[in-house]
């Protein structure tokens, strides 16, 4: 792990793969993922030949946790800062939930430095369901770090995972305990960023290749979600992942590995979007 300091925050990055296609992919964090969370997915990207760059935003575990607020412009500007840092002049950008957010930000204000597009499980805009969602987020971040992560939990996976995979939140959630308060605090901050978005209006903007993906049981950030962004950037892709929550990457990242490596593929055919579906 490396750090880059922006903006008087140390942000924690990492390097994946020599990319001998010369094309660099940015693995963008879900709001309580860290890099780690990306690491089978950027095996996968790296054994294809491209290099994967991964960093934890301001704010997320492993970097600065700086008094807010934070912002979705201010991502993009680390991940800016970052990308002249490894020397890398374009990137194709992928995203999931928050960190697709961060992407599709990026890819407004950076369009000259952004290779692709891909969204996963993101939303351009909110509804009250959501809203309500992320401030019982905030609500149990600041009481009790084991409820938090139970008030979690059933919006971020699909039935099947959570009833085979019981041993894993178990100590998944005896690790999140752990955590020091400042953590939580600087969660709420993140949680406070992504309550302001309101992107609609911008996604007509966009012009780089771009997927927007989703999760089939993603009770969070669903379909209705991903159709709007799909709909309204001209030429977008858009595919759905069966048999998966919100938190697909964690939950399928063999099937998020090969959806991504077949949109890289895709860039510069004339097909437009279509609703195949991943199996």
């Amino acid at each position: 792990m490396d750090t880059l300091v922006a903006g008087g925050v140390s942000i924690a990055y990492e390097v994946a793969g020599e990319g001998p296609r010369g094309e660099t992919v940015a693995l963008l964090n879900g709001i309580a993922m860290s890099m780690g969370h990306w690491k089978p997915v950027a095996a996968a990207l790296a054994a294809s030949g491209f290099r994967v760059l991964l960093h934890d935003m301001r704010g997320q575990l492993l970097s600065d946790k700086p008094a807010g607020p934070y912002s979705f412009e201010e991502h993009a500007r680390d991940l800016l800062a970052l990308l002249d840092a490894t020397g890398t002049e374009l990137v194709h950008l992928v995203g999931t939930s928050y960190g697709a957010e961060a992407a599709l930000c990026f890819a407004r204000d950076f369009p000259g430095r952004t290779a692709s597009l891909c969204m996963i499980d993101g939303v351009c805009e909110l509804d009250a369901v959501l809203v309500a969602a992320v401030d019982s987020w905030k609500r149990a971040a600041l009481s009790d770090p084991s409820l938090f992560y139970r008030v979690i939990l059933p919006w971020n996976y699909s039935p099947e995972w959570l009833a085979a995979n019981s041993g894993f939140v178990a100590s998944r959630e005896a690790a999140v305990a752990s955590l020091p308060r400042e953590y939580f605090e600087a969660f709420v901050r993140l949680c406070d960023a992504f309550l302001a978005i309101d992107l609609r209006k911008d996604i007509a903007r966009i012009r780089t290749p771009t997927l927007v993906a989703v999760a089939e049981f993603d009770i969070l950030k669903g379909e209705r979600f991903a159709k709007v962004m799909a709909e309204g950037i001209a030429g977008a892709h858009y595919r759905k992942i069966v048999g998966a929550g919100h938190a697909v990457v964690i939950e399928k990242p063999g099937e998020v590995s090969r959806l991504i490596l077949e949109f890289l593929g895709s860039i510069g055919s004339t097909k437009g979007p279509g609703q195949e579906e991943a199996s």
